[in-house]
């Protein structure tokens, strides 16, 4: 019976993957992996509940000697998508720091998402805790500056749209750590954002750091001009003042003997 299960269950699968639009190497190199694991449980007479377990793979990858079986693993995630299992494969994997289990928790109960997202979200915790540990900064002391470093290296290599779910995942974390649970003394959730397009045609709402150092590098002292906007400059800057209440100063308001 588990045979023939087995069986209409790897067919089913390799049908699937042709329709969504797998080449034909693959299928066939799905086909080959799935037919010797089908091979290896047989004889053992593996209850079905227990077939598509770490347990199972790790003895099949050491009777076979493979490092990798995509084929194995995609055939469990498929059957528990048409719920013919009660969970898929799962990786083995170090529990995160208490307050990133916690969260992952909270956004899969208040959430009810696919699992996968929680896989993702998952991910992304950790090397966001890895990165921190390795920097040796404890969350409350995280600043934005930190995240951009760490944002810009754990999603070097995504394309744009990967880069905008991941940054969607950790606004989230963010968010979590500031109003739920007053971790953090202020909301980074929303400077996390991508760079800035200045030929947009709106600007961005606020520079970081870098940039505004490297606004103030380019501002030139050569002409009366340029040293009349490099004052206004650093008055909107230092002083929140508006281009109206600058053009409004005068001598008069300017202190030289108090450097005020």
């Amino acid at each position: 019976m588990i045979d023939k299960e087995s069986n209409q269950a790897i067919s089913d699968y390799l049908l699937w993957l042709a329709s969504e639009g797998y080449s034909p190497k693959t299928c066939q190199g799905y086909r080959q992996m799935l037919n010797n694991f089908l091979l290896f449980i047989s004889p053992k007479r593996i209850p079905w509940d227990e077939i598509f377990t770490l347990n199972t793979l790790k003895a099949f990858q050491k009777e076979k000697n493979l490092n990798y079986v995509p084929a194995v693993r995609g055939l469990s995630r498929y059957l528990f998508g048409q719920k013919r299992i009660r969970q898929p494969i799962q990786k083995q994997r170090a529990p995160l720091p208490e307050i990133y289990e916690e969260y992952l928790l909270y956004y899969e109960k208040v959430r009810q998402v696919h699992r996968s997202q929680i896989v993702n979200i998952r991910r992304l915790l950790s090397a966001f805790s890895d990165y921190l540990k390795g920097l040796e900064i404890y969350l409350p002391n995280t600043k934005i500056e930190h995240i951009d470093a760490f944002m810009a290296d754990f999603s070097a290599n995504f394309a744009p749209g990967t880069c905008r779910l991941y940054r969607s995942f950790l606004r989230g974390f963010l968010r979590y750590l500031y109003q739920e649970r007053k971790i953090l003394k202020s909301d980074l959730a929303p400077l996390v954002v991508g760079a800035p397009l200045f030929a947009q045609a709106k600007p961005p709402k606020f520079l970081r750091p870098q940039e505004v150092q490297r606004f103030f590098d380019n501002l030139k002292l050569s002409t009366p001009t340029d040293i009349r906007t490099y004052a206004m400059v650093h008055l909107a800057y230092s002083l929140g003042l508006r281009p109206k209440e600058i053009s409004s100063i005068t001598l008069d308001d300017i202190s030289f003997k108090k450097n005020c």
